[in-house]
């Protein structure tokens, strides 16, 4: 049977991007109660984000001789728990949300001493009919990621946590030639009419933001020919007296070479992106670091908390790693911060910090249909602060 595995950088992630969700919806707890044992790590990564004081909870569906029983029951509970419920504000969390009986059960335990409001938070929801129910009394659900229903192994129920990190490393690269093939495909059905179309959207939406207002140096890929055209977004850009930078590759990384009007005459390579003369030089990475700068960046895929799938040669990975050195960031959004952008609606929707809190600001650019639920990441795979998907 097939299993999900997750490493503790994922469910760190994970967490991360929850916070900034019960955040965004206005919900401040007065207590975290974890549900035992599944939802004791979750909620101690959670308090990092979210510093409110812990209680735990411990609910069973076995009984003493290790037989399952109908309903849950409670294994443990929490002393004196009209004293500390009375009144507050709480946040339940657990691993996953996966029959629901169990969250209901609690739930319902819960409101009985009294809270003045309650709030469910797991890691994984998996999507399938569920025998329990939400009460109507919980003021905000939320799922850090949705899930397929299938087994899930969690690092702190490894016995070998090498091992299992392995085996997790393996499934991601594996989703990651599944995705790079679909989307592939996918970008190669793009009509020209719809191409051009959705082009100058994401190049309106590009110009909306408000950290473009601020960048003197905007970055931009030219693409590949199924690729959305950055060419709206590097007009526009020019026309507004803004520098705009493209790659170029060089001793197996990317530099970034200073356009000018007559770039789209440039020579162009096997795939018809057109190449900055080799006699043009590129831009220092610390000079790129010491400007406010907003850069297009390619990819295949993105998520909402940034994630962002390339083709496979770390390019992009490896000059935003180096960027944040130099700028001396370790390039992580905080609490609350994340990408959110809708071209079509020529919107800003994401709490991320503005060209003044930002010197650099990575933009994942491409089509609507490019946005997953999750992409598979490994520590090396840089993160961008904001999607702009037409």
């Amino acid at each position: 049977m097939e299993k999900y595995r997750f490493s503790y950088q994922d469910i760190h992630r994970t967490v991360r991007s929850l916070a900034g969700r019960i955040g965004a919806a206005g919900y401040e707890p007065d207590v975290i109660v974890a549900i035992g044992s599944g939802g004791f790590i979750p909620a101690r990564m959670l308090r990092t984000f979210i510093d409110r004081p812990i209680l735990t909870v411990g609910v069973a569906y076995y009984d003493k001789d290790n037989k399952p029983t109908a309903n849950p029951r409670k294994v443990q509970w929490i002393e004196e728990a009209e004293r500390e419920l009375r009144g507050k504000r709480i946040l339940l969390v657990d691993e996953v949300d996966d029959s629901r009986a169990t969250l209901e059960y609690c739930v319902r335990e819960l409101l009985t001493h009294g809270p003045s409001a309650i709030a469910v938070a797991v890691i994984h929801n998996k999507l399938k009919d569920k025998r329990g129910s939400m009460p109507a009394e919980v003021s905000l659900y939320a799922a850090g990621l949705d899930i397929e229903d299938r087994w899930v192994v969690y690092p702190w129920d490894a016995p070998d946590i090498d091992a299992h990190d392995a085996l997790a490393s393996e499934a991601k690269a594996r989703r990651k030639r599944e995705l790079r093939a679909e989307m592939k495909a996918r970008l190669a059905g793009v009509e020209p009419a719809e191409r051009e179309k959705r082009s100058r959207q994401a190049a309106d939406a590009f110009a909306a933001l408000p950290s473009y207002r601020d960048a003197g140096l905007v970055l931009a890929f030219l693409p590949m020919g199924e690729e959305i055209d950055t060419g709206p977004l590097v007009d526009a850009s020019m026309a507004a007296g803004k520098r705009v930078a493209a790659p170029r590759i060089a001793g197996g990384e990317i530099e970034f070479v200073v356009l000018d009007e007559g770039w789209r005459g440039w020579e162009r390579d096997r795939w018809g992106i057109p190449i900055p003369p080799a006699g043009r030089p590129a831009l220092a990475v610390e000079e790129i670091a010491g400007e406010r700068c907003l850069m297009a960046a390619p990819g295949l895929a993105f998520d909402a908390d940034g994630g962002r799938l390339g083709r496979g040669r770390g390019y992009y990975d490896r000059f935003l790693a180096a960027l944040r050195k130099a700028r001396g960031a370790d390039g992580e959004m905080p609490a609350g911060h994340g990408p959110e952008a809708d071209a079509k609606a020529g919107g800003r929707k994401s709490a991320a910090p503005a060209a003044s809190d930002a010197a650099f600001y990575a933009v994942g650019y491409g089509y609507s249909f490019q946005r997953v639920s999750s992409v598979p990441r490994e520590g090396r795979d840089a993160a961008v602060d904001e999607l702009i998907l037409a």
